[in-house]
């Protein structure tokens, strides 16, 4: 009778932990035919002004090293990174494409004399052509913690920054996968 209790218990605490991670918001605007086969979907580079240069750039890269890698499960003939930042883009070009964009922002880091708590925001927007508004919008907010004696900051920093391209990356393959 204890173990079943304390089975009861234990799930009822791991439902309660799991219940408060936070996890990506999809909306849709319109509908995306992911059979619709697609020359090129272009990346435009994350504006991450608010957030340090070390944490913001590796996230975007590593973001489009998983769109290429999972390229095949979706119709998009190549992930393509736009050099110039969306506002140097040329408008009537780019409302002729298909394109990703988004922004990193709300990176805060708050370290006590053994723990350090961080979180950080992400949103990104995927557009089809002759759209102004997107087709599909995801919302990731991570938060981690990191207790000094058994990791670095800059360790926890860059599995943080992981979870969120892996997340964002996800969500793009997933709403593109027929």
């Amino acid at each position: 009778m204890k173990s079943v209790r304390l089975v009861l218990l234990a799930s009822l605490a791991l439902l309660l932990v799991a219940g408060c991670a936070a996890s990506p918001k999809t909306r849709d605007y319109g509908v995306l035919d992911a059979k619709l086969e697609r020359e090129a979907l272009y990346i435009v580079p994350f504006d991450a002004t608010l957030v340090p240069t070390d944490f913001g750039e590796p996230i975007f890269n590593q973001f489009v090293d998983i769109l290429n890698a999972r390229r095949k499960q979706t119709r998009v003939g190549r992930f393509v990174i736009l050099k110039e930042e969306l506002k140097e883009v040329e408008p009537a070009w780019l409302i002729k494409q298909n394109y990703v964009s988004g922004d990193i922002w709300g990176y805060v880091e708050s370290s006590g004399c053994c723990s350090t708590d961080m979180k950080v925001k992400s949103r990104i927007y995927l557009f089809e052509p002759g759209k102004n508004t997107p087709t599909f919008e995801v919302f990731v907010p991570i938060e981690s913690y990191v207790d000094h004696d058994r990791s670095t900051v800059a360790a926890a920093k860059a599995r943080m920054g992981n979870k969120l391209a892996q997340e964002l990356a996800d969500a793009i393959i997933k709403k593109l996968t027929p």
